[in-house]
């Protein structure tokens, strides 16, 4: 397979940090097209967006959350494989996109999925981490993009696992041993940041209840190559 790769990145009040993320990805010989969904940033986002070359820049002025952001993204996306970055990312490297790129693109597996530094010791210990927001797989996966408007906002990526075991897709997990993502308590101060990982705690439950959670992070386990 050598299909071209449409690169969506959801930003949020990352006015700091994404333009490294961003120089990287329009950089990659493997990334064809990047998108950035700038999901209603209140800080300097929008302009630091504005002056970077070589995106597809698409905003709106209110925050409707991950879910919906990615949604525009992916209604976007030009080429039949998508790549979904986080826009926080530290310590991302050329290598380490390649390394998440080659195997779905050279037909490995169908899925490849990050596994980050800090990824929470439980998801270490398995060797996946299901919520990862860094991802490569086909556009067909998606199917109805209507049907994501009814998830919540941190809802999508327990919505797309559960395409994955539905379909028994392969899933290569890509350890990436020099990547962190920010805690939100690190971002937001202490007790917003854990507000915040509550709230996106009770949205993944909201979509999978806690069993349909546990039952597919093992079926997913299964599926690893």
């Amino acid at each position: 397979m050598h299909s071209k790769i449409s690169c969506i990145v959801p930003v949020y009040n990352e006015a700091r940090r994404v333009g490294v993320v961003l120089s990287l990805l329009i950089k990659h010989p493997l990334i064809d097209e990047v998108i950035v969904i700038n999901d209603g940033s209140s800080d300097d986002s929008e302009a630091v967006l504005k002056k970077i070359e070589g995106i597809r820049l698409i905003s709106y002025p209110k925050n409707q959350g991950k879910t919906l952001a990615m949604k525009l993204g992916f209604e976007a996306a030009s080429y039949p494989l998508i790549m979904m970055i986080d826009s926080d990312l530290i310590g991302l490297s050329e290598k380490a996109l390649t390394e998440l790129i080659e195997p779905v693109k050279n037909g490995i597996a169908d899925v490849s999925m990050s596994l980050r530094k800090n990824s929470l010791r439980i998801f270490k210990w398995f060797g996946l981490d299901f919520v990862s927001g860094e991802r490569v797989f086909d556009r067909g996966l998606l199917g109805d993009l209507e049907v994501l408007k009814a998830l919540p906002p941190f809802g999508l990526e327990v919505f797309l696992n559960d395409l994955i075991v539905q379909k028994n897709l392969r899933i290569k997990v890509v350890d990436w041993k020099e990547v962190i993502t920010p805690r939100k308590s690190t971002k937001y101060g202490f007790f917003i940041g854990i507000f915040g990982d509550l709230k996106m705690i009770a949205e993944i439950i909201k979509v999978m209840g806690v069993s349909g959670i546990v039952r597919q992070f093992r079926k997913m386990c299964n599926l690893k190559v």
